[in-house]
């Protein structure tokens, strides 16, 4: 079910996602749906902000298996790169963003996903050799850079996301001499 809400949200948007069209893609009845969810946005929330998370996590992960900063930007980019303009967790993520505006149980579960994100961005620069305190100012920062990227990538397929590894690796740079941090 949360599969199908996910896709769903994806092809025709928040609003127009139904609990008899979540039951019909997931091949059960709409009973089975209201059985496990008390309402439709709660099952939205919970397929829209999981996929999301899995998705921080597969992000997370290829930053942890780099061999320092700029690889890993460089394989984190990347993985934006790869998914086309079109592809459905850029309008999962705008149609998640947007529902979280206006709706503040959306609004939390999302919230929660983002501090998984900034503490495992915090907890990978403090392993690159950056400050603590400093890592945990520029996590949220990066973690926002991130979400804008994907953002507009779904809107510009030309975005020159090859740029950025060139433009962030200074700033990692001046995090870790601001420190006296050493690889």
């Amino acid at each position: 079910m949360l599969e199908a809400a996910t896709a769903l949200i994806a092809e025709v948007g928040w609003g127009r996602v139904s609990t008899r069209a979540v039951a019909d893609r997931a091949g059960v009845r709409a009973g089975v749906v209201h059985y496990h969810f008390r309402s439709q946005q709660e099952l939205l929330a919970e397929a829209a902000t999981g996929a999301i998370a899995a998705m921080v996590q597969e992000w997370l992960a290829l930053l942890q298996g780099s061999d320092g900063p700029e690889q890993a930007l460089h394989r984190g980019v990347g993985a934006l790169a790869e998914l086309s303009p079109d592809h459905p967790m850029h309008l999962l993520f705008a149609e998640t963003y947007l529902a979280a505006s206006r709706d503040e149980s959306v609004a939390e579960r999302l919230r929660g996903v983002l501090v998984e994100l900034r503490g495992g961005l915090t907890r990978w620069l403090v392993e690159q050799g950056v400050e603590p305190t400093t890592a945990t100012t520029l996590a949220p920062l990066l973690a926002a850079a991130l979400d804008g990227l994907a953002l507009h990538r779904g809107l510009d397929p030309g975005l020159p996301l090859g740029a950025l590894p060139r433009l962030l690796g200074p700033v990692l740079a001046h995090a870790d001499r601001e420190t006296g941090g050493a690889r």
